[in-house]
């Protein structure tokens, strides 16, 4: 009889449990917006106007249309740049994963205080950073780059996305784009 009570008592239980959660079932959402949604980037411009004439303006290119994996980038720049120069240095971040061309960089510019450009390169050639956001932090779309001597190495530009955590460090956030652009100082 002690059985019975108990197998009943569990049987119970279970039908409590089952009617009481199929009662206070939510609607589930199954794509939920995401408001920081990660944008496609498939190319990386770089513009170097010469700082003692205006007139020499050189662009670089990093385009890998499909993004990320798949096929190889479709195109890669070596970068060039004259020794013991100064330039200007502008910067543009593209989606041209389709016909409709997504200029990313005004999505950087509109939300400065969530991303940080950041540059490696070296120790040849000097980035000092232009341009910053309304807490007065750097941002990285435009710069100022200074060459010293005659050297092969790299360029490299990753695009940091650091929402609520961005302090100038480029060790925080996710690291929406990076390349690295083989550097030519003749």
């Amino acid at each position: 009889m002690k059985q019975s009570k108990t197998n009943i008592s569990i049987l119970a239980f279970l039908a409590l449990g089952v009617i009481t959660f199929s009662s206070c079932k939510d609607d589930e959402v199954v794509n939920p917006p995401n408001p920081n949604e990660e944008e496609l980037i498939t190319t990386v411009e770089l513009v170097f106007t010469n700082a003692a004439d205006s007139s020499d303006v050189s662009t670089f290119k990093f385009a890998d249309p499909d993004g990320e994996g798949g096929n190889a980038p479709t195109q890669q720049d070596t970068i060039r740049l004259a020794q013991a120069s100064n330039y200007t240095l502008a910067v543009r971040f593209l989606d041209e994963s389709s016909s409709d061309v997504e200029d990313i960089t005004e999505e950087v510019k509109e939300e400065a205080e969530e991303h940080l450009i950041c540059y490696t390169n070296d120790a040849s050639t000097t980035v000092i950073i232009s341009d910053k956001d309304v807490n007065g932090l750097n941002i990285g779309l435009s710069a100022d780059v200074e060459t010293s001597v005659a050297v092969n190495g790299t360029f490299t530009i990753a695009l940091k996305h650091q929402p609520d955590v961005k302090d100038g460090s480029c060790d925080l956030g996710e690291t929406d784009v990076e390349v690295a652009f083989a550097l030519e100082v003749e």
